[in-house]
């Protein structure tokens, strides 16, 4: 060594602002990437990942487009707690998904540090003078990718200098002999920065000063690949357990294949020592390579195991899960719209009761949360919302397809019967998501609705779920008699709002009760309530009488007149 320096004579504010520019780099290219995308890729996630080599392979493209294994990983849990993807199918994603965060270290091993800066200039100006924003959604990526390549290359004088501070070597001779000290740390590391695109990045950048050894390196690397673990971990807490279940294979995933090449780290680093000579590649390019090849390998592994997999975590997380996945699964043959629309139209209306079973359920757990306060009530109406909205579009789209048929008059009305109670059901749903960001406004405010109030919207409840449980029935077997019997309720429910409404602004006036969030948000509810129980008598309604006749007011009249009433309530 030609010379010693000290701890305190690094160059510290140049590691921690290239590691901000670094990761700033890739959260903006990341962010924009999936703006680029489009809106649709969680569609095409659903879409193409019934096969699992699919799935691998739209694990690997999304975790491109993100920059992100983890954040990858974190989309997958939430769709498996949504109940729109099964366990196998999550696996095959987080397999693409360690494939795919290798994308930043190839492109780091590109070694574009010249370039950088004119590419960044060049990222600006697009962004800078752009019109469109597609245009600028690019400029900014190439913004992320030219901090990425600035960000490495301002930490690397200052790392390339920690090879001189006393102690420093030993440390790296320790880490080539013992690598599983390398591997903790590198663990460590990402567990902290939540990012092992950076830490894969930092290894990179030591490895070309020749700071570190390629098996101090490689242990890092593996290291690495468990800490990110972390973020996916912390996705899954509270969730289903499906997501939960999703969570642990992740872990077990990336512990069990970094521990293996461990293991075999020594013929390991002599088969990228090999590659790396025959390719002529440059060092941060070879630890790129190694990268790769362990995820690769780790995939192919446990590719054809994924069944096996799914047995396992089921039986080290027995139970049956409070949203399954069957929940967001429909039946609808393209095939038969065209043969047969009239049996096309029943696999639409029992896809709708289908439907109706999962709107049922989010009244129910709205209630919950208002009653328990238990926040896994309100991620359940979240959850069971996104389901509702999934089904609404692949239900209406089947449905638009079989109107453009050649269809009786007879077979019309039962279309436009379907496609307006289909909407009162998704619009049901979207009443229920407001409901409980209601509630917990008020929790958040460390507020309760005191027993009278309560007491009263557990009656309007009562109602609701009455009407509903009707309107549903009213749909399913077309009893006129029960629909006469839901006027009279509907006429119940809005006496009923108006009631208690009046109830409410007299305890404010006579009992001189204090403005607080719970009191300010009273109506709202109310007025939601009662807006839920219109919908539930729109689709005993529109049983009967999907074509509005003269007089009476359609459908997308009574959808403004609903809007206004709510801008008004608002203001």
């Amino acid at each position: 060594m030609d010379e010693v320096i000290s701890l305190s004579q690094i160059d510290w504010q140049y590691i921690a602002g290239g590691l901000g520019l670094f990761l700033f780099g890739v959260k903006i290219m990341g962010d924009n990437l999936t703006k680029f995308a489009g809106t649709k890729i969680r569609d095409y996630i659903e879409k193409y990942t019934s096969n699992p080599i699919m799935a691998v392979i739209v694990g690997i493209a999304m975790t491109g487009i993100i920059q992100s294994s983890s954040a990858a990983t974190v989309i997958a849990i939430s769709l498996v707690r949504s109940g729109l993807m099964s366990l196998s199918q999550a696996i095959a994603i987080i397999l693409g998904a360690n494939i795919g965060t290798t994308v930043t270290s190839i492109l780091i091993g590109f070694q574009l540090d010249y370039l950088a800066y004119f590419i960044l200039l060049v990222g600006v100006f697009m962004a800078l003078m752009a019109s469109k924003k597609k245009t600028v959604y690019l400029g900014e990526i190439i913004i992320g990718f030219g901090l990425l390549f600035i960000g490495l290359n301002i930490m690397g004088g200052a790392l390339k200098e920690l090879q001189y501070v006393p102690g420093f070597e030993r440390l790296v001779l320790k880490m080539s002999s013992q690598p599983l000290l390398a591997a903790l740390a590198g663990t460590f590391l990402t567990a902290v920065i939540q990012s092992s695109s950076a830490i894969v990045g930092i290894i990179q950048t030591l490895y070309a000063t020749d700071a570190i050894t390629l098996t101090a390196a490689l242990g890092f690397v593996f290291g690495a690949n468990i800490g990110t673990t972390v973020t996916a971990a912390l996705a899954a807490m509270g969730g289903s357990l499906a997501a939960r279940r999703t969570s642990l294979f992740h872990f077990l995933f990336n512990v069990s294949v970094s521990t293996f090449f461990l293991i075999s780290i020594g013929p390991y680093s002599r088969l990228i020592s090999y590659l790396s000579q025959v390719f002529h590649l440059n060092d941060m390019m070879t630890i790129a390579v190694a990268h790769f090849t362990f995820n690769v390998v780790g995939m192919l592994i446990f590719l054809p195991l994924i069944p096996k997999w799914v047995t396992v975590l089921q039986k080290l997380m027995p139970g049956r899960d409070e949203l399954s996945f069957e929940l967001g699964q429909i039946q609808l043959d393209e095939a038969m719209v065209r043969t047969f629309p009239a049996g096309a139209l029943g696999q639409a209306k029992t896809a709708m009761l289908q439907t109706a079973e999962i709107v049922l359920e989010a009244i129910e757990a709205s209630k919950q949360y208002l009653l328990t306060k238990d926040k896994k009530y309100f991620d359940e109406v979240n959850q069971l919302e996104d389901i509702i909205n999934s089904l609404d579009t692949k239900i209406e789209g089947y449905l638009l397809k079989i109107s453009k048929q050649n269809l009786t008059e007879e077979l019309a009305n039962e279309y436009s019967s379907n496609l307006q109670v289909q909407k009162n059901f998704e619009r049901i749903g979207d009443l229920l998501q407001n409901l409980v960001e209601y509630y917990e406004m008020i929790f958040d405010a460390d507020e309760e609705f005191s027993e009278e109030p309560m007491t009263e919207l557990m009656a309007i409840y009562e109602l609701l779920l009455h009407m509903y449980t009707n309107g549903v029935d009213v749909f399913h077997n077309g009893d006129h008699h029960l629909f006469e019997v839901m006027r009279e309720d509907e006429n119940n429910l809005n006496h009923m709002e108006y009631q208690l409404r009046a109830s409410h602004f007299r305890r404010m006036t006579e009992h001189h009760e204090e403005t607080t969030v719970a009191t300010s948000l009273y109506v709202d509810i109310l007025g939601t309530l009662e807006r839920i129980g219109d919908h539930a008598f729109n689709i005993a309604r529109l049983t009967f009488d999907p074509i509005k006749g003269h007089g009476e007011k359609s459908l997308v009249a009574e959808q403004l007149e609903e809007e206004s009433h709510e801008q008004v309530e608002t203001v």
